[in-house]
């Protein structure tokens, strides 16, 4: 029986994000005792949630595999020096995420290999085209192409992922305000995009 059903949808969706929260600190903690079920739960919560974040970081779907199954390697081989009383357990997967993904490519670039998001604009192509496809087929990585590493990340993180700004900036290891700023530029480069197109 759900006991909120009499509250308003605001206060509901509170509980629901309260009792989220209990529920994944319980699996995490269950994960820290090695029970087999909850490392299997946080693997099958994270991994889908890993692979988009790197999928629209590198625009390529084997290299965001092989990230995500990286980081997931990683959170469950190092879950015990996760500590609850610190930044948010998915901040914690995801600042994993992000340093995985920084040495990719500084490993990509010892090895002269070019990074996808760098590659040249087909000819034919103009950013703006480029920017209509996105929208009209959904392709948001294609948009993302225009933006840094940074304002990519905080885009993704913000709202693919939907982490509120105090958990990107976790996750980033950044001041709250470097999240805000950065967000900011970034929303301002792709609303430039779409105008152009007169969108």
């Amino acid at each position: 029986m759900d006991r909120t059903r009499h509250l308003p949808a605001s206060k509901r969706a509170a509980v629901s994000r309260t009792e989220g929260c209990n529920d994944e600190s319980q699996l995490v903690k269950r994960a820290k005792d090695m029970e087999e079920d909850a490392l299997a739960s946080l693997y099958s919560i994270y991994y889908p949630r890993i692979f988009n974040y790197a999928f629209y970081q590198l625009g390529d779907i084997q290299a965001a595999e092989d990230l995500a199954s990286d980081v997931m390697l990683k959170v469950l081989e190092s879950i015990d020096g996760y500590r609850s009383k610190g930044p948010p357990f998915s901040a914690w997967v995801f600042r994993i995420a992000r340093n995985k993904l920084i040495d990719l490519h500084r490993r990509r670039k010892r090895n002269g290999m070019v990074n996808l998001w760098d590659l040249p604009v087909a000819i034919e192509l103009a950013p703006e085209t480029l920017a209509e496809r996105a929208l009209d087929r959904g392709q948001l990585q294609i948009a993302l192409k225009y933006l840094n590493e940074v304002q990519r990340q905080v885009i993704v993180l913000r709202f693919i992922e939907g982490f509120d700004t105090a958990t990107v900036a976790h996750t980033l290891g950044r001041k709250v305000s470097f999240v805000k700023s950065v967000q900011h530029r970034a929303l301002k480069s792709l609303r430039g995009i779409l105008s152009r197109n007169g969108r």
